[in-house]
């Protein structure tokens, strides 16, 4: 008798985007940051998402391309999320364009609007591989 084999649940998203508000004590300037995390957790290291960026503030265009994942430099071992993050100083209180691929193939065109107070999302597209989060509190 074989036994049943199980598989793991099919996450509906594989990575997460937390886009928040923060302020950089030592340069005393604001700046936005993006968050990038996969929602897979891993036991052993705590991997890089490997992520290209392309800020074009002219066009009001902020591009992120997922690569993959590397493993870390260091030999500790430690649980958790892959994770990178991005800081944007040079930004405007304007709606941008985020377009975020993954592979370079796959392709998620978000709206943002950054006002003085707040970070919305105006456009979401309807297929999409990983979740925006505006809020710096929601935590997964």
């Amino acid at each position: 008798m074989r036994t049943k084999q199980v598989r793991p649940d099919k996450l509906e998203f594989e990575y997460e985007l937390y886009i928040s508000r923060e302020l950089d004590k030592t340069k005393e300037k604001e700046f936005i940051q993006f968050d990038f995390r996969t929602k897979k957790v891993f036991e052993y290291f705590l991997y890089k998402i490997n992520v290209e960026t392309s800020i074009d503030p002219s066009k009001n265009e902020l591009k992120f391309n997922i690569e993959g994942l590397s493993a870390p430099s260091l030999d500790i071992s430690k649980s958790g999320t892959a994770s990178f993050q991005y800081k944007f100083y040079e930004f405007k209180n304007v709606e941008y364009s985020l377009v975020l691929l993954k592979y370079g193939k796959g392709k998620a065109v978000f709206t943002i609007k950054i006002s003085p107070k707040s970070i919305k999302i105006t456009h979401e597209p309807a297929k999409k591989f990983l979740k925006v989060f505006t809020n710096k509190y929601n935590v997964s």
